[in-house]
């Protein structure tokens, strides 16, 4: 790994140097994004939530040991439904079903009830390790995989929206695909990027990150405009923002960028937007 990184080290060296492939920058990015995180080179560790043996998911369920005087169990997910049984300490039951903070279980006697996430919080494995109930969805936000949302703003003064689906490398770095289009009387632009996402921090219900991407823009202005033509440009995009952890499966996410229309005249075009929205994962 450490050839790997000075190899990346060097890559990266010369392509910002030259600058002459946006697309190959951001190649080398990626491609380096493994040797990056083995370096050490974000060393920023959030603390981890691990379910210790349960994934609340599987359809198989747990087994735990009931450690407290004793727990209520209710004919179903709700304070509405009647306690008709109590589990005292020391007995060993199956959690396998759950519905927002409650968990149906099964125990030795073949009782089958509903009882509250708070009670089952210093529940034992039967190896003796403690069970975590973390907040149902908060895990599944850290270990996301696959995301996808819609976010409108501005783009230099004018409405835009984009739409972008995003893959989740590590927890700190993601990759994502991005469709943005403007709408003005001057012009309306479509731009598609690729771009490599950086979360210090993922555990953070507030989650900072960091943004590189490259791609192209299309700008075709309005036909009322006299010479008009319409015209495509490369686009450099470097911003940042942050990802807001709502509940269950949703995030909000807000995000500033600065774009880099590469163009042949003798200075390149810069363009800032500003844009927030609605993101799911899974």
């Amino acid at each position: 790994m450490t050839d790997n990184g000075n190899r990346c080290k060097r890559i990266l060296t010369v392509l910002t140097k030259t600058y002459k492939s946006h697309y190959a920058l951001l190649f080398a990015i990626l491609l380096c994004a493994p040797a990056v995180q083995a370096k050490g080179w974000f060393n920023i560790k959030a603390p981890s939530i691990k379910l210790s043996g349960l994934n609340p998911f599987k359809s198989e369920g747990v087994h735990v040991i009931i450690t407290d005087p004793f727990v209520d169990v209710r004919t179903g997910p709700g304070r509405g439904f009647p306690v008709f049984h109590v589990i005292e300490k020391g007995e060993q039951v199956h959690i396998y079903k759950r519905r927002n903070n409650w968990y149906k279980l099964k125990t030795n006697k073949d009782i089958v009830g509903w009882v509250k996430r708070d009670q089952l919080n210093n529940t034992l494995s039967p190896d003796g390790n403690q069970i975590d109930f973390s907040t149902p969805g908060q895990q599944d936000y850290i270990s996301r995989r696959f995301e996808m949302g819609m976010l409108g703003g501005q783009f230099e003064g004018v409405d835009a929206y984009t739409t972008y689906l995003g893959y989740h490398l590590t927890q700190n770095i993601s990759t994502e695909l991005r469709y943005t289009e403007t709408f003005s009387q001057i012009a309306n632009n479509k731009m598609i990027t690729l771009a490599a996402l950086h979360q210090p921090f993922p555990s953070w219900r507030i989650s900072p990150f960091f943004t590189l991407g490259a791609g192209e823009i299309k700008i075709a202005p309005s036909s009322d405009l006299v010479q008009s033509e319409e015209r495509e440009n490369p686009v450099l995009t470097v911003g940042g923002g942050a990802f807001i952890y709502v509940s269950r499966r949703f995030l909000m996410r807000v995000e500033y960028n600065n774009h880099t229309l590469l163009t042949q005249r003798e200075n390149n075009e810069e363009v800032e937007e500003w844009k927030i929205g609605f993101s799911v994962f899974f």
